[in-house]
């Protein structure tokens, strides 16, 4: 049985270096696309490789599921169990959530 502490930690891990680099690459966008704000980027870009390492093996999740409303993940389900129609209504119900500041 494989260690669920080790399948956080990986993620955590892939998912910091990739807003690290996305943050290098394009810092304007990276904020918009991980709706973070200047003083956090500004963080994460200063911790040394080691710190990041250090926070990303902490054995908890760091990024939680984006969506909060039910309506997404039903139409999610929808669309994984084959209604393709239901793809594009998530996008709608997602878009309406981040206008509406992710309230539930």
């Amino acid at each position: 049985m494989s260690n669920p502490y080790s399948a956080v930690s990986e993620l955590n891990w892939m998912i910091l270096q990739f807003v690290r680099e996305s943050l290098l690459r394009d810092r304007l966008a990276a904020l918009n696309v991980f709706h973070i704000d200047s003083a956090l980027a500004d963080l994460l870009l200063e911790l040394t490789p080691e710190q990041l390492r250090r926070i990303a093996f902490s054995k908890v999740l760091l990024v939680g599921l984006r969506w909060r409303r039910f309506s997404v993940w039903h139409c999610l389900r929808e669309y994984a169990e084959g209604t393709a129609v239901a793809l594009p209504q998530a996008l709608i119900a997602a878009e309406a959530e981040v206008s509406n500041g992710y309230q539930a």
